[in-house]
């Protein structure tokens, strides 16, 4: 009997598995790499404080309790759990039912790649903390265990010295009943991150780099005095001569060049996070492999899809394409948006796609919904005289402030010039209330309640009745004088930093019909 198929017996047995040997390494470098990068920078320019040097110390002690830890990590397949052991001197024993492992995810950087191991997450409805994150496995393992949570037979060789790496990493995409459903070529990934703008990450994230050592942050500022006295001193210039169009030319060449600068970041981006993207369907289960450096692999059951947006921004319908976005159960809401949170959760369908690929996913998912014969149902045309208050009071408080700031250092601004730019605004804020009006609707389709809105960003947000958590009716006093009402609903996987669904709007009567109708559906299994 071939090795690899002794230990795909050995599990499914019941036997105890033990992590991969390089598994003490890598959970070494995770606690370290959070102080090698300040003692570097602390040695290298000789002015660091000295505590990031003592520092040191008490983290290396943490990784080296760390790798003792890994070494007592076992796991085993026994009665229909997962059993975990892990702990040094407070010990602890984890029973996890298979039926509750929803959701699995592999993660491959390139250390990982070139040793032939990965890192693998499984998460249960729970949410929040993984039920198990394994650091690290051999890949072998890792299929042999993500089989055995799928209930499928082991895919090994019986003859021969076992596979390579080249198979193993094909072992779980070679099953008969895996479909591809979407993938993304080259040039649907340059469109991805012309279109995103994650660029701004990278800058922000050196911006934060850079503001936390006194000494990067005098060295950065100084290489840019140069440039900066520049334009300082060429906007000094044009402001006290009073040339408003130059000026406004000159910001605006200046904004234009950093916007393409971080177009090209977002592009890099894109290709590093979503080369080689397919989504697959494996039975219930939906896969999704991407990643160029970091390669993750990452899986969801379709009963466990709570949510899907339907996203179209001003660039995505210049390139006629648009995002599908899902939210998982299990999933809590500070998970990175784009799909890019660390442990590779399954967040979205399809990053970039034509209308049409998206909506046949959504059928896929939503075989009872007819995208081509909903009826729309818009807000009452008193949302908009709400809508108009809701966005109009920043812009009175700004312009309030910006007149009293004016008049404080001597009205540098002339007041014709201020009038004119409120003026401009209101008309702008007119226009945008009236195209959100508009645009935004709701409409029913048996168990599912859709809700658009946006302008320049449009959202198409659908949900199941019977999957959702929690129903709730707002009001504000201006909702109350003007007869209108939010409808909100929660679900397991609600979306980071917001609610799964938030109609505003509603007239009172209408909301509290939705309700009605879909609490009917909670009460009800799905």
């Amino acid at each position: 009997m071939s090795e690899p198929l002794a230990k795909a017996q050995a599990l499914q047995a019941g036997a105890w598995q033990r992590l991969h040997p390089l598994s003490a390494l890598f959970v070494a470098a995770h606690l370290l790499r959070h102080v090698a990068l300040p003692v570097l920078a602390a040695v290298v320019f000789g002015r660091g404080s000295s505590w990031e040097v003592w520092a040191a110390v008490p983290l290396g002690i943490t990784a080296i309790w760390a790798v003792l830890q890994a070494s007592r990590y076992r796991y085993a397949l026994q009665g229909g759990e997962l059993v975990i052991h892990e702990g040094v001197l407070g010990r602890s024993v984890r029973h996890v039912p298979l039926a509750r492992i929803h959701n699995t995810s592999r993660t491959r950087k390139l250390p990982h790649r070139l040793l032939g191991v990965t890192e693998l997450h499984l998460e249960s409805a729970a949410g929040g903390k993984p039920e198990a994150v394994m650091k690290v496995l051999g890949l072998e393992a890792a299929l042999r265990l993500e089989q055995a949570l799928r209930g499928a037979a082991p895919a090994v060789p019986t003859t021969g010295a076992g596979p390579s790496c080249a198979q193993l990493d094909g072992m779980a995409n070679a099953q008969p009943a895996v479909r591809l459903l979407h993938r993304l070529g080259s040039l649907d990934i340059l469109k991805l991150g012309l279109i995103s703008n994650r660029g701004m990450v990278i800058v922000g994230t050196a911006f934060a780099a850079v503001a936390q050592k006194p000494e990067l942050h005098r060295r950065f500022f100084g290489w840019l005095s140069a440039p900066i006295a520049w334009v300082r001193h060429a906007f000094g210039r044009l402001f006290e001569s009073g040339h408003w169009l130059w000026l406004a030319a000159e910001i605006a060449l200046l904004v234009l060049a950093f916007l393409l600068f971080v177009r090209l970041l977002s592009v890099v981006l894109a290709f590093f996070r979503y080369q080689g993207f397919r989504l697959e369907q494996d039975g219930e289960k939906l896969l999704v492999h991407r990643g160029l450096s970091t390669q993750v692999t990452a899986t969801a059951r379709l009963p466990r899809l709570q949510r899907w947006e339907l996203v179209e921004t001003w660039l995505h319908r210049r390139f006629g394409r648009c995002r599908l976005a899902v939210s998982v159960a299990g999933h809590d809401s500070h998970d990175h948006e784009h799909g890019l949170d660390p442990g590779g959760r399954f967040d979205e369908l399809a990053p970039i796609a034509t209308p049409q690929e998206a909506r046949a996913l959504l059928r896929l998912c939503l075989p009872a919904l007819q995208w081509e014969q909903l009826q729309w149902q818009p807000l009452p045309a008193r949302a908009f005289w709400r809508q108009l208050w809701g966005q109009g009071r920043f812009l009175i408080i700004a312009l309030l402030a910006l007149a009293a700031a004016d008049l404080a250092f001597g009205l540098r601004v002339p007041l014709p010039g201020l009038l004119a730019a409120g003026l401009a605004l209101a008309v702008g804020l007119w226009a945008y209330c009236h195209a959100w009006v508009r645009f935004a609707a709701y409409a029913e389709c048996g168990e599912l309640l859709l809700y658009r809105h946006g302008v320049l960003t449009r959202r198409w947000v659908v949900v199941a009745g019977p999957r959702l958590q929690q129903l709730s009716l707002y009001s504000s006093a201006l909702d109350r004088s003007l007869g209108l009402c939010h409808l909100r609903a929660d679900t397991q996987g609600r979306p980071r930093g917001g609610r799964a669904l938030d109609i505003p709007c509603l007239p009172l009567a209408e909301a509290q019909r939705l309700r009605r109708r879909l609490w009917g559906q909670v009460l009800r299994p799905y």
